[in-house]
């Protein structure tokens, strides 16, 4: 379903006007914008897909149409929009959902469809590399999907040469080269060397990975090919387009904000819904093919560069992740789709207002505590700062005086205190951020903003324009040297439209209710495994 396409400006565009090319390839949908040197969108499009489940615990989406077909059919629309010539692109840059991996044979025909970053199938695999290599790692990381797969489905890892997160997927559609770059590859889990930039052939070795299947790796801000002529068939794009090495949907997030000094953060209200704190300037970790050895040595994570659950939750040399609720997202759509149809009517007949927006409005109406009903939003397990796959979604509280209303604030409320409960854990001493911006479809809700505000007393600024593939866009610009750095990108690019302070009334009785919140958390610990091995025995998992 298209959901928004040709947002454009009114100017007439000038037939030398370089653009660039940004997309980003989420779990939830594709985004792509054309960005003149001035940052202004020349156009814009956007459109939805699934994921499927084959089992509660798995998570997967199809790679041809996700990945390659639905890319495709927004940078048609994008250069449909306003007619806009292909030859006025200077170049392509993509961001996507990671980690993620998505086997392919030798010419790239997908095996299976892509195993994503939710999905908890390689328990046993997490355990086996956590024991033997002493580190601390999720199902998140990607090392153990690999080989998860290697293992379980051997007739079909016979035929893998290669393997993809969502935009190296694209990057290979439209180049022929095989990359991944360097701030993704980091967050692989143990067989990823950051301080050279380069696979451990030993731990590969050990674990029985075949070496000959890992991509070349790249820093972001590098141009590693160009379209080729069957892509450019399929897009519409010029053949000879340069296209860069790609980078995590998050990280473009960053950059569409500005948030690319070490202590700002972005709040994420995407499908996962998180805090990543910026640890290093971000200018380095796009430019160089790998971070100073001297802040790596600072990490205290194990292997350098592996993503790991350490003392401020999960880590990486770019980001801290202190608090990661894996799917509040998810859940916001979920209720959407199974609760919101008459909103959904409405805003099909009238247009006006999303039915996101509308669902806004009959939960504004109800008080902040939502009348004594929670929700542990762990629909696809938990991350941060506690790991626990078999962890599921839970209403508590229900009486007959709520409303749907009611259990719509209460979705998203849930998003504010997982994200108080992971900092107040992770950083116990109280924790300052120089700067915090509102990203992700979500934040397009003031609703959800003032809520978020209220519950963790963060100031957020928010900037209606920006999200990851104008992030891509401008990374594009400094890998052609257009920009050196991001200083257009403060000046020019972005204005923050709005502020979200705290309300101090809201925030007493937040403060009030939090304590609760998190004994419900650890009051369930122990029932969440008990259930999923219920569940396993019934055959239902």
């Amino acid at each position: 379903m298209w959901i928004l396409s040709g947002r454009i400006n009114d100017g007439v565009i000038a037939d030398m006007s370089d653009l660039l090319l940004g997309l980003d390839i989420g779990t939830q949908g594709v985004k792509g914008v054309l960005v003149d040197r001035q940052g202004q969108a020349v156009a814009e499009a956007e459109l939805e897909h699934d994921s499927v489940y084959p089992r509660s615990d798995w998570c997967e989406h199809n790679m041809l149409q996700n990945w390659w077909q639905n890319p495709v059919n927004v940078i048609l629309s994008l250069l449909q929009t306003k007619n806009v010539l292909p030859a006025r692109i200077a170049a392509v840059s993509i961001s996507g959902v990671f980690p993620a991996m998505g086997p392919t044979d030798s010419k790239g025909e997908p095996l299976r469809g892509a195993i994503l970053y939710s999905d908890n199938r390689a328990l046993k695999e997490v355990e086996e590399l956590n024991e033997t290599l002493g580190l601390n790692l999720t199902s998140e990381a990607l090392t153990p999907k690999l080989m998860w797969f290697l293992r379980n489905e051997p007739e079909l890892a016979v035929e893998m040469s290669m393997f993809f997160d969502a935009a190296h997927f694209a990057i290979f559609k439209l180049t022929g080269e095989y990359v991944i770059d360097t701030i993704t590859a980091g967050l692989f889990g143990a067989i990823y060397a950051s301080p050279t930039a380069s696979w451990r052939d030993n731990i590969c070795e050990q674990f029985c990975i075949p070496v000959e299947v890992l991509p070349a790796v790249h820093p972001p801000a590098k141009i590693i090919g160009q379209v080729h002529r069957d892509a450019a068939e399929a897009t519409g794009l010029n053949v000879g387009t340069p296209v860069l090495a790609g980078l995590p949907d998050l990280v473009a997030s960053s950059i569409s904000v500005g948030v690319v000094e070490p202590e700002e953060a972005i709040v994420y209200y995407g499908t996962a819904g998180l805090i990543p704190i910026l640890k290093i300037p971000l200018i380095h970790a796009i430019r160089k093919p790998f971070p100073e050895q001297e802040r790596l040595s600072k990490t205290g994570i194990g292997i350098e560069g592996t993503s790991v659950t350490g003392p401020h939750g999960i880590s990486g040399y770019v980001y801290d992740y202190p608090a990661y609720s894996l799917s509040v997202g998810d859940a916001v759509r979920w209720f959407r789709d199974c609760f919101g149809p008459p909103e959904a009517k409405t805003a099909q007949l009238e247009g006006e207002l999303s039915a996101y927006a509308r669902l806004d409005q009959l939960a504004a109406k109800v008080n902040p505590g939502s009348a004594g009903l929670f929700l542990l939003p762990h629909f696809q397990g938990q991350r941060s700062p506690d790991f626990n796959p078999a962890a599921t979604g839970i209403f508590f509280g229900i009486t007959k005086s709520h409303t749907r209303d009611h259990f719509f604030r209460a979705v998203l409320e849930s998003f504010g205190y997982e994200l108080r409960r992971g900092l107040e854990e992770c950083y116990p001493e109280g924790l300052t951020l120089d700067r915090v911006v509102a990203t992700g479809g979500g934040a397009r809700s003031p609703l959800w903003r003032q809520v978020v505000s209220d519950i963790t007393g963060f100031r957020q600024e928010y900037i209606p324009e920006a999200n990851s593939s104008l992030g891509d866009a401008y990374l594009a610009g400094i890998a052609l040297g257009w920009y050196e750095d991001f200083q257009q990108l403060k000046d020019g690019w972005i204005e923050v439209k709005a502020i979200t302070e705290p309300d101090p009334a809201n925030q007493h009785i937040y403060d009030q209710l939090f304590p609760f919140y998190c004994s419900l958390h650890n009051a369930v610990d122990e029932s969440y495994w008990q259930h999923y091995h219920m569940m396993k025995n019934a055959g239902g998992a």
